[in-house]
């Protein structure tokens, strides 16, 4: 990637140019990140949310895994009693996730869920959400919001401010939105969510991640 290039996604923050970037990052290093992503798994949560989201002890609630990736969390959750719809741009990842035996996959965007209104009974977004630009962010959770009606959005971001680049080797950049966790209620609540549940935890990499669970209003 050229200098320009990356100048372009830090000084416009162009969502579009992100979503290529990344879109082009994930299908080469797929396999890598799969065989090397850390170990640790958010079954508990996943468990948690599972039971949030039905509606009755026999209810089996469906839940978007909104940007799946290899496809682990999916896994954790239809272990947990749910039926899982995974969505990811990359299809590598996809690849991947396939691999897993995750059977509801489909490619697309979370700007643009390609998916009907108000069919599921959960969101299911974790460390996703912040591989948009900062103006992407309001449209994304609209789109939970339409998707999910009023049932429920599992949300994990990385707490900080601004944008960062990172890469997975140097040829690979990855860009971030990092989130204040009054940030991220302030536009939940303009999305039309209600907060349930807030906190900050820290992860397996030292760094502080908020998570947020939410429900349509």
């Amino acid at each position: 990637m050229n200098g320009n290039h990356r100048s372009a996604l830090i000084d416009t923050l162009d969502p579009d140019l992100w979503v290529q970037t990344h879109r082009a990052t994930y299908n080469r290093m797929a396999a890598d990140y799969t065989r090397r992503i850390d170990d640790y798994a958010a079954s508990e949560e996943a468990e948690r949310f599972v039971r949030m989201t039905a509606t009755s002890p026999v209810h089996e609630p469906s839940i978007l895994d909104a940007g799946c990736g290899p496809g682990r969390d999916a896994c954790l959750l239809k272990l947990a009693g749910a039926r899982i719809t995974g969505l990811e741009l990359s299809e590598a990842m996809l690849y991947e996730a396939q691999l897993l035996d995750n059977e509801q996959l489909c490619q697309g965007d979370v700007r643009q869920l390609p998916l009907r209104s108000d069919a599921f009974d959960g969101v299911w977004c974790f460390a996703v959400l912040g591989h948009l630009p900062p103006v992407s962010v309001p449209s994304v959770l609209a789109e939970f919001r339409r998707v999910v009606g009023n049932g429920w959005l599992y949300i994990v971001v990385r707490e900080g401010t601004g944008v960062r680049r990172t890469a997975w080797e140097e040829t690979l950049p990855r860009y971030f939105t990092d989130f204040t966790l009054t940030g991220l209620t302030q536009q939940l609540y303009g999305a039309n969510f209600s907060i349930k549940e807030r906190g900050v935890w820290s992860g397996p990499d030292s760094h502080h991640w908020l998570h947020v669970i939410a429900q349509g209003t």
